[in-house]
């Protein structure tokens, strides 16, 4: 049976998200998401977006965990659909599963075409005042707690790509969290990167992440918490995030682009 549903495909910094705009019914939610997968190949998350005003939109994400890429990208999409021009700014409120405050986001609309289409230009920079995680440890690696979802963060020799994807499987269940991502960080390179596997149990999704946002803030606060430093740029496969710390605040900046769903 082919689905009739409307949707966007945000790519931030690599982690392709496709954002449905439909409405759903409980019976309806899960073949969306298995559908979304299916239309689009290189999707690393699914959420559904629902505006309530201009300045204010409720994000959901397939597991009713927290993902700091999809937060950004629910905002930029409001931003843009209200009309945001070039080289302007706004800010949107993000009401998001998994976080128990609403999120303020500052987006920018990129230099470029101003046509009115999102679709358009160069897309949107967009800094999110996150929230503030947990810091602790977990059978020895540092371990950052959002309440919708927790980061550790291993070396990379610790584990091959298998034996990483059934240990963050077998630690979700153990810290029983609603999301957790392993953070491999290499010992061989002077930058700060990171390859980042998340795991969802909610939805039962399992992906090596071109970019994730909220491993990004993990490992910059991390970082502040132990060191004091304050500004951190983190290089992922699909580019560049920049977590910066103002009073104890993570902040998150990062960019977006989308493309019609088909």
């Amino acid at each position: 049976m082919c689905m009739d549903f409307e949707y966007i495909i945000a790519d931030p910094t690599g982690n392709i998200t496709v954002l449905i705009t439909s409405p759903y019914t409980d019976s309806s939610r899960q073949d969306m998401i298995s559908e979304s997968f299916k239309r689009v190949p290189s999707c690393e998350q699914v959420g559904f977006i629902m505006p309530v005003s201009d300045t204010l939109i409720r994000l959901e994400m397939m597991g009713y965990e927290f993902c700091g890429n999809a937060t950004l990208s629910a905002a930029a999409y409001q931003a843009g659909m209200n009309g945001l021009g070039s080289g302007c700014e706004a800010v949107i409120t993000v009401e998001s599963s998994g976080a128990d405050k609403p999120l303020d986001v500052k987006v920018r609309r990129l230099p470029g075409s101003d046509t009115g289409s999102i679709y358009d230009g160069q897309g949107f920079e967009g800094t999110v005042s996150m929230p503030v995680p947990a810091v602790s440890s977990f059978r020895g690696w540092p371990l950052v707690q959002f309440e919708g979802i927790s980061h550790l963060i291993v070396p990379s020799q610790a584990f091959s790509d298998a034996s990483a994807e059934e240990a963050v499987k077998e630690f979700a269940r153990e810290l029983d969290v609603p999301a957790l991502g392993m953070m491999l960080q290499p010992d061989d390179t002077d930058d700060i990167s990171f390859r980042p596997l998340v795991y969802v149990p909610g939805s039962d999704t399992l992906f090596w992440e071109h970019g994730c946002a909220t491993g990004s803030t993990a490992i910059g606060f991390y970082r502040y918490h132990t060191t004091g430093i304050t500004h951190t740029q983190i290089k992922q496969p699909g580019g560049i995030i920049r977590v910066d710390i103002a009073g104890g605040q993570p902040l998150l900046t990062g960019n977006v682009k989308f493309r019609p769903g088909i």
